[in-house]
């Protein structure tokens, strides 16, 4: 880009800040590998919901379908509602169960609980939990939530369908759940429970065929056992990470084999059918510590995918079969998703201003495409380089503000996933890149804008002032018939966050470009064209009340000082005249 002229890069933009501005003239789904030994077995969530409630309280049942004792200490259950992000946290007890031995746990009863018939003893009874200052003990939804077992007490991310190593089961039923393995469970009631086929043997990663929705018959670590005698049977699961990939990016497709016993699996293989990702159909995953294996000999056998640039966005299964030399073989699906921007809703069609790739091996200029909006990832800095997106009226409608901020758990796996908390006591505002209130017009779009790779440490002032001001004012001209393309971004370093994770940037900036409504917009731009940014200090002191066209700039003047090169798919001549303009409306 521009590199060597540093020292003219900070003398213009030096002289840019200190003159005077100008003034105004006016659904996932997840398949967790096949357990091998503890499931969920059971689960209901219709406990004392009404006087013919079969049981007083909800329950969920665990199972060992494995052929040796697993100690549940330090274990636990964790619970979310269909679609939410807060897992509820239930510790299970020091018990070490045996094969074909079930695990009964309590949770909450409803209004009749004191009437209806009690549960089978249970082994466990759910603790209370504090949620924004309310405490109480978690109840299910008796037709639509997310249950999963983990092998830790520590509470999985804030996400709809986390993708932690830490999940041994997990299930999801009911027609809203957002994570769920290969297929949702069906949604019980209030007077039946969902129930794992054969007594709890049953584990083809696939929620739905797994499970029959039946009147509840909760067992505890009293009742009978079950021998589900898988000796003889091969079993295999598979998972993608990340399992939500950019077009051009790689995923590592892995299926876990459980060898079958009796008699002992030989030669195993896994072919899996990539069609869906642009891939081969006859695709030979390894075991051997290439192509993405990272170990040798373990019964994973991996393939490093890489989905096709220019791939639409949306939901994608590849289907693979893992087999032996002893005619035994099963089927295993694995779900992602391919991230990409919505049909013409492209923001980077003018450009990708620092050349991002979604290539791991750059990971300081790492792009994330979104259908709500693009970024440049920098890993070193835990926040965007810069993220783009396209405003017009479609954009804005009803949806309530999420406030759902989370870690963004499609970064790359290894790489820190920054947390609402880090931001806690900093003194610096959760600073939206792309603004909520330009993503209503549902609530998913909106809760998009919540993802931690989306914020930056913002000075409250800046955020709440000029900030604010100039996002309100680009959403009065998208309702008046315009469409706006967006670059935000920072600069600079001024400390850090987060224990030294999240950098604290010097300044912020946006570039915009502005058109009416309409098509071919690559080719609609002229020399006419409306383009200007801003450059706002994220420094005290700052006049929270500045109005924003104090801070406002040229394009090129964010070019001096970011390095980076805004439009380039515009023709040379166009862009040097748009760029150089100083905006006076």
């Amino acid at each position: 880009m521009r590199s060597f002229f540093i020292f003219g890069i900070f003398a213009a933009v030096f002289g840019l800040l200190v003159m005077p501005f100008d003034r105004p003239q006016a659904e996932s789904a997840t398949p967790a590998a096949v357990s091998p030994n503890i499931v969920i077995s059971g689960f209901f969530g219709g406990g004392g919901n009404a006087a013919d409630s079969p049981f007083s309280h909800d329950y969920v049942e665990l199972f060992n379908r494995g052929s040796e004792p697993v100690s549940l200490n330090g274990w636990s259950t964790q619970y979310a509602s269909a679609t939410g992000t807060n897992w509820l946290v239930t510790p299970l007890s020091d018990v070490t169960l045996q094969p074909g031995q079930y695990y009964l746990i309590q949770y909450a009863g409803g209004n009749f609980s004191g009437s209806t018939p009690s549960l089978p003893t249970p082994d466990r009874i759910a603790p209370t939990v504090t949620v924004n200052g309310n405490t109480f003990i978690p109840n299910l939804s008796a037709t639509t939530g997310k249950l999963a077992v983990v092998n830790s007490t520590a509470q999985l991310p804030a996400d709809p369908c986390p993708t932690s190593g830490s999940i041994v089961d997990l299930v999801g039923y009911g027609a809203n759940a957002s994570c769920f393995e290969t297929e949702r469970a069906a949604a019980p009631s209030g007077t039946t429970a969902g129930s794992r086929n054969d007594g709890g043997c049953r584990d083809t990663d696939n929620n739905l065929t797994d499970f029959t929705i039946e009147p509840p018959t909760p067992r505890n670590t009293q009742s009978p056992t079950t021998s589900c005698n898988l000796g003889g049977i091969l079993q295999a699961g598979g998972q993608a990470s990340p399992n939500v990939v950019t077009p051009g990016g790689n995923t590592l497709l892995t299926v876990t084999v459980i060898p079958a016993t009796t008699p002992p699996s030989t030669g195993i293989t896994v072919v899996g059918d990539l069609t869906s990702i642009g891939g081969s159909q006859n695709q030979s995953f390894f075991d051997d510590g290439t192509n993405g294996d990272q170990t040798a000999g373990d019964n994973v056998f991996s393939y490093l995918a890489v989905v096709p640039a220019g791939s639409p966005g949306g939901a994608r299964t590849v289907g693979a079969v893992a087999a032996d030399a002893q005619a035994r073989s099963v089927s295993v699906t694995i779900n992602l998703s391919v991230n990409a921007p919505l049909p013409d809703e492209d923001p980077l069609i003018f450009g990708n201003p620092s050349n991002a790739t979604p290539d791991i091996n750059n990971p300081n200029n790492y792009l994330m495409q979104k259908p709500q909006y693009s970024l440049s990832y920098n890993r070193s800095k835990a926040t965007a380089n810069w993220v783009a997106w396209r405003l017009d009226s479609t954009w804005i409608g009803t949806a309530d503000r999420q406030d759902d901020f989370r870690p963004d758990t499609t970064l790359p796996a290894g790489w820190y996933q920054v947390q609402d908390a880090d931001y806690s006591g900093s003194g610096y505002d959760r600073g939206h890149m792309c603004p909520s209130g330009d993503r209503t017009r549902s609530v998913a779009d909106n809760s998009a804008t919540f993802l931690m790779t989306n914020m930056v440490p913002q000075l409250g002032a800046n955020n709440q002032g000029a900030w604010n001001d100039f996002e309100i004012y680009l959403r009065s001209l998208a309702s008046s018939g315009n469409e706006i393309y967006i670059i935000s971004g920072v600069h600079g370093n001024i400390g850090t966050i987060a224990q030294g994770r999240v950098v604290v940037p010097q300044y912020t900036w946006k570039v915009v470009l502005i058109l009416p409504n309409g098509s071919n917009d690559l080719q609609r731009v002229s020399k006419a064209t409306r383009a200007f940014g801003i450059i706002v200090p994220n420094f005290p002191p700052l006049n929270q009340g500045s109005p924003w066209r104090n801070f406002r700039v040229t394009v090129d003047a964010v070019e001096v000082m970011t390095g980076h090169d805004f439009f380039s798919a515009i023709p040379r001549n166009t862009q040097e005249i748009i760029e150089r303009r100083r905006d006076r409306q």
